[in-house]
């Protein structure tokens, strides 16, 4: 199982078990370690790390989501984004929006089930 950090759901097809989390659920996830940030703003890296205390690193890798990994889905409303980006206005615990993703397994998938490049990923879909 790999852990990801990710800002957008990826486009491709997957069949996810999705559990809204708390800040407190989410800061522990992260600080447990071995994650791989496919986070590529570099004001939500930074919020992440001012807010959570977790410092991400942005990595140009494409990766691809398989049966059995999680994602921790970590979002801000722009506002908040923008108080950060401009006045390093750290994010309220209140603030963070975060769901835990875990790819599952479907019949007669053998092909990778979701793509996590930064280029396929819209903000706002899901599949």
């Amino acid at each position: 199982m790999k852990r990801f950090a990710i800002e957008h759901l990826p486009r491709n097809r997957a069949t996810y078990q999705v559990s809204p989390v708390d800040y407190n659920r989410a800061r522990t996830w992260l600080v447990a370690g071995d994650v791989t940030s496919l986070i590529r703003t570099t004001e939500l890296m930074g919020a992440v790390g001012a807010s959570f205390g977790v410092a991400l690193e942005q990595s140009d890798t494409s990766m691809t989501l398989q049966p059995g990994d999680e994602a921790l889905l970590i979002s801000l409303s722009f506002s908040v984004l923008l108080a950060w980006a401009q006045g390093r206005i750290v994010p309220l615990e209140e603030d963070w929006r975060c769901l835990l993703l875990e790819v599952m397994h479907s019949p007669g998938v053998m092909s990778p089930v979701a793509d996590a490049t930064a280029q396929d990923l819209t903000p706002g879909r899901a599949e």
